[in-house]
């Protein structure tokens, strides 16, 4: 969905903010699409919508459960809630996390 429609349409969704770090071996928007593949792999049950800033991906959620599964594949830092999000978690894409991803994709060696 469209970051901006998404955000109009969901009240305090879930948000994953994605740190891409400066080592990871892989583009942007080459990262992003992967992190759009592992979404639509777990099967969400409710509309997400990302948005890319700087090195940040952001990825909010409708529904918890679909937040929940997404952050389990990282080692999330912590997560958090505020007045715009129901949660805020944090996570690193990092080469490991990528390498991860990309082999439960069926993508990795």
């Amino acid at each position: 969905m469209n970051w901006e429609d998404f955000r109009r349409d969901h009240h305090r969704p879930h948000l994953l903010e994605v740190k891409l770090e400066v080592t990871i071996s892989t583009k942007l928007l080459a990262a992003r699409a992967v992190l759009e593949r592992l979404v639509l792999s777990l099967g969400t049950a409710g509309n997400y919508a990302f948005e890319t800033e700087g090195t940040t991906v952001y990825v909010a959620f409708e529904e918890d459960a679909d937040a929940g599964r997404f952050a389990m594949v990282f080692r999330t830092e912590m997560t958090t809630r505020d007045s715009e999000w129901a949660s805020k978690t944090f996570a690193r894409l990092d080469d490991a996390a990528y390498r991860r991803i990309t082999r439960l994709l069926g993508d990795g060696d």
